[in-house]
C-alpha cells in the first residue's frame, strides 16, 4: 500500500514538474542535476532518505520506512520559489503549501 502512496508522489512530482516546464515562454535548456543521495536500509524496516537538486531551481529531499514519509520540493513559480513539505502515510498525502 505504501509502495503505490509513493509512486503516487512521484507521479505528483513529475507532473508538477511538466506544469512548470509547459508555461515557459522559450525551450529550456537541459536541466544540470547538482546533488543525487540515495540511502536505502534495506533490513525490513525499509527506510530510506533521498535528496535531489536541479539547477533550474527544483529541489526535493524526503525520508521514511514503511509506515511512513516526510518530505519536502521546492518548485520555481512566477513569484519566487513554491515550497512544499508533506507527509504521507496510512491516511494518505498531507501536503502543506508555504
Amino acid at each position: 500500500m505504501l509502495n503505490h502512496k509513493l509512486l503516487c508522489c512521484a507521479c505528483f512530482l513529475l507532473l508538477l514538474a511538466a506544469i512548470g516546464s509547459a508555461n515557459e515562454p522559450e525551450p529550456a535548456a537541459a536541466a544540470e542535476l547538482l546533488k543525487h543521495i540515495n540511502q536505502q536500509n534495506l533490513n525490513g524496516a525499509g527506510q530510506y532518505k533521498h535528496e535531489i537538486e536541479v539547477d533550474n531551481g527544483i529541489r526535493t529531499s524526503a525520508q521514511g520506512n514503511v509506515n511512513g514519509v516526510q518530505g519536502e520540493y521546492e518548485l520555481p513559480g512566477e513569484h519566487g520559489p513554491i515550497h512544499v513539505t508533506y507527509t504521507a502515510d496510512s491516511t494518505g498525502f498531507h501536503p502543506h503549501i508555504n
